[in-house]
């Protein structure tokens, strides 16, 4: 356990470094409908502030202001949408979580004969190079341009016969904005479990038709074999019925010395509605362990939650931590400082959540609260996404009052 690191150590300031990202981008904003299937050189034709929007580092709030504040929402509209879909995802997730628990429960159930075809492909051994380059590019980089997951995970899955959890493990240890209903629910969707009738293929002329040359040329051996997938869509229970989750309500802006704010990676921008006296940007190593993250993905959580830290400096007493055992860090954290009630965002379905029954059975033992919140935002988005997309992208246009002219 290493406790409180207020060293000013050297490390990217993560949110300084997204707005950044976001002026460099600004100029293309109104090209990204025309422009977003791309696989081109460096991805200069989209944002690649996904993980930062994952992890808050900059809300999605923030970056659709930015953007139809420059062009105005009919310039933006495509490029504002798909920021929304994050949210869509993590909406439907939160009224089904049963597909979450099934799906961590089934990708430790597979053979080592599966396991082994799916580290040849893992490992960029597959004999398709587009398919290799795509892998080293996830591995190496922590990034794959939206088009190049599902043409990747069509592949895996149609072509090579491989099971769509273990895929969706390999992106969620490696995607820098692995998100558990984004990266899950998308997987779903290539194989032809999300939507009824529907399933998605890598296609040959597809990738020729969108992967710029100076990538395609290098790897274009073993491409034909994709032309003979057919579906391949696996069998599983019904989804299980949506039901309204649980949301907690607890009163974040109380401003009592007994309070302290745990600030995790699901969220690493604490908004207006915080008014504590003491924090602290915890880094879970268990929780990421559990969760099976590669070094890429674990190291950008660390630089984000050293960046909250210093963020909040000015408002709070507050430290950076780094734990492998979060219950008890927490537990420790609160007696050391007299806290009765440690105050959190509530997490979205996922690895997060997954720990929750064990940080308050211990803290409970202790006699601490821990109360969880969610942003004013965040209450209004869940129990929203009761159908298809488009009819949540309605909402979101009401309640944000954008306007298209």
């Amino acid at each position: 356990m290493n406790r409180s690191d207020k060293s000013g150590s050297d490390f990217p300031a993560v949110r300084a470094d997204a707005w950044r990202r976001l002026e460099v981008f600004a100029d293309q904003m109104p090209k990204y409908a025309a422009e977003r299937n791309r696989v081109v050189p460096g991805h200069t034709n989209v944002s690649q502030l996904s993980p930062a929007i994952r992890h808050r580092v900059l809300s999605e709030q923030e970056f659709a202001a930015f953007a139809i504040e420059r062009h105005g929402f009919r310039e933006v509209e495509k490029l504002v949408q798909e920021i929304y879909w994050r949210l869509y995802w993590k909406s439907w997730l939160e009224m089904r979580p049963d597909i979450w628990t099934r799906y961590c429960s089934d990708r430790d159930q597979f053979s080592s004969g599966a396991w082994r075809a799916g580290e040849k492909v893992m490992n960029g051994q597959s004999g398709i190079d587009i398919i290799d380059y795509f892998a080293r590019e996830l591995t190496t980089t922590g990034y794959l341009h939206n088009h190049a997951r599902m043409w990747f995970a069509g592949a895996w899955i149609h072509h090579f016969g491989l099971p769509w959890e273990m895929g969706a493990d390999f992106f969620h240890q490696h995607l820098l904005d692995g998100d558990p209903a984004s990266n899950t629910l998308s997987w779903r969707w290539v194989a032809g479990l999300h939507t009824q009738g529907k399933s998605y293929l890598a296609r040959p002329a597809n990738i020729e038709k969108y992967v710029d040359l100076e990538i395609l040329d290098a790897n274009r051996a073993g491409l034909e074999r994709l032309d003979g997938s057919i579906a391949n869509i696996p069998s599983e229970d019904p989804i299980p019925e949506r039901s309204l989750p649980k949301i907690e309500d607890g009163e974040a802006g109380h401003d009592c010395e007994q309070i302290g704010w745990w600030l995790h990676d699901d969220d690493l921008q604490l908004g207006e509605d915080w008014k504590g006296a003491r924090a602290v940007a915890l880094l879970s190593r268990d929780i990421h362990v559990q969760a099976r993250y590669g070094e890429n993905r674990k190291m950008f959580i660390q630089q984000g939650l050293r960046d909250a830290a210093k963020q909040m400096e000015s408002r709070a007493a507050v430290e950076f931590a780094e734990t492998s055992a979060t219950a008890t860090f927490l537990g420790d954290w609160a007696d050391d400082h007299g806290l009765k009630t440690i105050v959190a965002y509530q997490p979205w379905v996922g690895p997060i959540r997954d720990a929750l029954p064990e940080i308050e059975s211990q803290l409970c033992r202790r006699g601490i609260a821990l109360q969880l919140h969610r942003k004013p935002s965040d209450h209004w988005w869940v129990g929203e996404a009761t159908a298809g997309f488009f009819g949540f992208w309605k909402k979101v246009c009401r309640n944000q009052a954008f306007v298209s002219e």
